[in-house]
């Protein structure tokens, strides 16, 4: 139960800044995604943006910057390892506005990601986010 929620707290986060999210995204956060994306560093510019949206949600009350950090780079690094052909049906749920498609294929994908992602976050920083999910 309690990696089941590390894990969807990862791939809310994850689905915050993949192109299959349903809102839209602010100009301000295309801005920033572009800016990642013509960095020479796309990795570590993406965990920028990562961190700077977290700060700016109010991730810092909870957790410290190292913290912070840790779970966007876990991030960052789950969604380099999310197929072409994923983020097709992720794409194409979020244009059919099918919200039950766009679930199943986060939930196969969680799946394979979990140990992967505990293995990222460490036992410390998965617990303190356990916590928070209470």
């Amino acid at each position: 139960m309690k990696s089941k929620i590390v894990l969807s707290s990862v791939l809310a986060i994850s689905a915050l800044f993949s192109a299959a999210s349903f809102a839209a995204p602010t100009a301000d956060q295309q801005a920033k995604m572009a800016a990642a994306y013509k960095s020479n560093n796309i990795k570590q510019g993406l965990i920028g943006v990562c961190v700077d949206e977290q700060t700016k949600a109010g991730a810092l009350k909870a957790l410290n910057k190292e913290e912070v950090n840790k779970l966007c780079k876990c991030n960052v690094e789950s969604q380099g390892r999310m197929s072409q052909s994923l983020q097709w049906e992720l794409q194409g749920a979020q244009n059919a506005k099918d919200q039950k498609r766009f679930a199943t294929a986060m939930q196969g994908f969680a799946k394979t990601e979990q140990p992967k992602i505990k293995a990222c976050l460490g036992t410390a920083l998965e617990t303190k986010l356990a916590k928070f999910q209470k």
